[in-house]
């Protein structure tokens, strides 16, 4: 059962704080409800604009669904999880991106409904869930099955509110434990092979230049990157603004839905100058639209553009650790973080939390080492800490010497 959506143009809207309720630009309210129709067991719809207040939208909502969801006596008819799924996800994709509304059906339709989509929602049981997520385990990795229990809640979490269920089976189920990336297996590359890689591109694959030294200079997105437009580019100024990303062609806000500044230095310039340089010469399909980086045939650049550019410059570098096109992002972000600490680095990679500037760092034993011998340098008395430090430029702060500094 295919739940694929077609890609639908994002709507200007904003949510209220009444479920289903969304104020449209012109300040009209949307009603959008979901209700079975216990004439025919099957999901039935509403979608109704009106003039009014939120709370008028709200309570027309209520009346809505109560007339579409009871019968005569009050029942309700509980879907199946498979109509319910395609109903749920239908009303999802407006407000998400294209790349997450995919997602989710990809999650549903590959892991979760082949074995419970058959199975009334209010039926499902705990036990069912366990033994879904068993059956999945012996298939699928253990990230793989964690995600789609993701998902499966989320719906369920949806299901028991608005067939008011006692309580979501999916729930108290737990995630399977996944095996992290050790210290000698991070997807990124260190500061001299990140040069060694960029050098090489630059000598053999001239064409993947610029999108390469992008990535590893900046620590963009893919996606962030190939929707950039010459005009979000100060050259003298040292900036580059990212407003948009793209996802296979379809272009739309970042990630975190926000604009931000990032920096763009003195080198990437002159290799985008020149990059700019090529394109009008050759002048290559797509020109007037103002993309930076443009496809074979004027569009943005698909998902794969930098993958084998990137393979050969690993192995003519002689570099066997696996490092994917993102690694350049995860290298920038661990490279930056080391230099200029985790605050400027997040406001440069567009990190919402320390935690996934964290997850995208590497600390090596070195700088472990490092860090735990300034440690040692506290515990030692004042007097002496000057003596190990061994910088007859930079004497221990003592009491004396402050007093000292403040007559001079």
């Amino acid at each position: 059962m295919a739940l694929l959506w077609p890609r639908m143009e994002m709507l200007h809207m904003s949510k209220s704080r009444y479920p289903g309720i969304t104020t449209l630009s012109d300040g009209r309210k949307r009603i959008r409800l979901r209700a079975v129709d216990p004439r025919t067991g099957r999901m039935k719809e509403v979608d109704r604009v009106i003039e009014g207040t939120v709370e008028d939208a709200a309570s027309l909502r209520t009346k809505l669904k109560r007339q579409v969801k009871h019968d005569s006596s009050g029942a309700v008819q509980v879907p199946r999880l498979g109509d319910y799924a395609t109903s749920w996800l239908k009303s999802r994709v407006v407000g998400l991106k294209a790349s997450t509304s995919s997602a989710y059906a990809q999650v549903l339709d590959t892991y979760v409904l082949p074995y419970l989509g058959d199975f009334f929602v209010d039926r499902i049981t705990e036990s069912e869930v366990r033994g879904w997520q068993v059956r999945l385990a012996q298939k699928r990795a253990g990230a793989t099955v964690n995600g789609a229990l993701v998902m499966l809640r989320m719906v369920l979490e949806d299901a028991v509110e608005e067939f008011d269920l006692p309580k979501n089976p999916a729930r108290r189920v737990r995630r399977l434990p996944v095996r992290r990336a050790t210290d000698e297996e991070p997807n990124l590359l260190t500061g001299p092979e990140l040069g060694r890689v960029l050098t090489w591109i630059g000598t053999n694959e001239p064409d993947a230049q610029a999108l390469a030294e992008t990535l590893a200079l900046t620590g963009l997105r893919f996606g962030e990157a190939t929707a950039l437009k010459w005009g979000d580019l100060d050259m003298d100024g040292g900036i580059i603004r990212v407003r948009r990303a793209q996802w296979h062609g379809i272009v739309s806000t970042t990630k975190t839905g926000t604009t931000r500044t990032v920096p763009l230095v003195g080198e990437l310039s002159d290799t985008l100058r020149k990059h700019r340089a090529r394109l009008l010469a050759r002048q290559v399909p797509g020109l007037g639209e103002g993309w930076v980086f443009l496809g074979p045939s004027g569009g943005v650049l698909k998902p794969n553009a930098l993958r084998f550019p990137l393979m050969r410059a690993l192995k003519g570098c002689g570099i066997t650790k696996r490092v994917s096109v993102h690694g350049l992002r995860r290298t920038f972000n661990n490279l930056s973080r080391q230099v200029a600490g985790d605050i400027v680095t997040r406001s440069i990679t567009g990190h919402v939390t320390a935690a996934m500037t964290e997850h995208y760092s590497h600390v090596d034993a070195r700088e472990k080492l490092q860090a735990a011998s300034k440690i040692l340098l506290l515990l030692a008395p004042v007097s002496q800490v000057g003596d190990q430090v061994g910088d007859p430029t930079n004497p221990p702060v003592t009491p004396e010497s402050q007093s000292k500094d403040k007559s001079a």
